[in-house]
Order: C-alpha cells, then structure tokens, then sequence
C-alpha cells in the first residue's frame, strides 16, 4: 500500500508497526527529508528521486508533501498496559485518525478497532492521526464482547459512553485504576450486546439544552481529556521516568 506525506512515512520507519519497502520523493532539502533518508539507511530501506509527475500519479492527496513509500499493512497488535478505547462501529478513516492523534497526545496507546479489512484505509488513517496510528497499540478485534470480557478478568472496569436508563455523569465518576471505554458512532450507537458486558454506563452532561449527540470526535475527546486530568501524575511520572 501506499502513504504519503513526511509525517506518516517516518511515524512508519520509527515504530515497527510495518514493513517499509521503498520510499520516493522529489528531491529537495529539508530536515525532515534528510532524517528520513538517513533512518532509511540505517534500516536498509531503498529510496529514490522521482519527478513530480510520477509522485502525483501515486498519490491520492494534494498534501503528500513531496514523498510517499510503499508499505505492508499494519500488525496488529496486542493489548498492553494500560487504559484501553474501544471504536465500536465508528470506522470512518478521518475520525479514527483524529480520535487515534488525541488519545496518544493524551498518554491513552490501546485502541481496539472493530472488525473490518482496514488495509485500503490505514494511509488515511495513518495521515489524519498525525502518525500516532504507528505510535499505539492498536488491535483490529475479531469478537469485540470476547475482547471485553478477557480485559474484564484481567481486572478491568468497562465503561460504556451511553446516554440511557443508569447511566451516571462522566464529570461526576472516578476512573478505576484500569479501564476500558466503549464508545459507539453517533447514528448506531454501541452493538446491544457489548452493551451488556459493561460494568457502567456514562453520559456526558450539557452545559445547554443542546438535544443532539456529539459526533464520535467530539466524545471521544470529553473522554479522553477526562481520563487524562485523573491521570496525569501518572502520565506525567512515566513521561519523567
């Protein structure tokens, strides 16, 4: 497959997530080419000058920057420590990316994806997540209640981001420890029966009479920043550490 654009090439040489087989680019100056050409050196990596006719018969994008690589699909990964986010059903490639750029700047690297051949998606993806789809840990699941229900005996509490009968306020909930959130697109919602696994149903309160959902995007971030402010000592010392 193909990515373009500097940041997502060397998010791929860094992270070890895929194969890099080749790497094309108009030929110019700049740090960002520069350090690519040597960590493309140091892992054996071919790269060559091309015109910029070839590159854009290549590429998708107007903002590939001058360089795009051919590359294998992403493994996937398992799930370290840490807390966990799960994308029920939300696989739109700019979402995933934009929730996958929060999340990492966050100090949150456990995304579990839903089931689905993300393979002719993962360069968008990659390009909209400012490279942080290569910096986490991202498991495509095959049995996301299987998923949960193994993070649950590992001794983690699941909260479901779900606006109904119990649920509780997500700025009034102390996080456990480890925790696992479910988050559904905003037309379908979570799948029934991961609703069913969850220990806790969390709903985000409106300073408004505003009666609408909030785009996957924009609950994804309330969540992610929540779980951050009770974290951040400990993302902090890890960071010092």
């Amino acid at each position: 497959m193909i990515i373009e654009g500097s940041i997502s090439v060397k998010a791929a040489l860094l992270n070890n997530k895929r194969k890099v087989y080749a790497i094309h680019m108009i030929k110019k100056e700049g740090k960002d080419f520069d350090f690519i050409l040597k960590k493309a050196a140091e892992k054996h990596v071919r790269t060559d000058f091309v015109s910029r006719e070839k590159l854009e018969s290549m590429v998708t994008g107007k903002t590939h920057g001058g360089i795009y690589a051919e590359v294998s699909g992403r493994m996937n990964d398992r799930i370290r420590s840490g807390d966990v986010l799960y994308l029920d059903g939300i696989e739109d490639p700019f979402n995933v990316g934009y929730i996958m750029r929060t999340a990492y700047a966050l100090g949150l690297k456990n995304i579990i994806l839903s089931p689905r051949d993300y393979n002719m998606l993962e360069g968008q993806i990659l390009k909209s997540s400012a490279g942080a789809f290569d910096m986490m840990n991202v498991k495509v699941s095959t049995d996301p209640v299987k998923d949960i229900r193994y993070l649950k005996a590992m001794g983690y509490h699941a909260y479901a981001l779900y606006r109904g009968e119990g649920s509780t306020d997500l700025f009034d909930t102390e996080f456990a420890d480890k925790a696992v959130f479910v988050l559904g697109g905003e037309k379908r919602g979570i799948n029934a029966e991961l609703l069913k696994v969850c220990d806790e149903y969390l709903h985000i309160t409106y300073a408004s009479n505003f009666r609408n959902a909030l785009n996957a995007c924009g609950a994804a971030d309330v969540v992610i920043t929540m779980l951050y402010n009770q974290r951040r000592k400990l993302i902090a010392d890890n960071i010092a550490g």
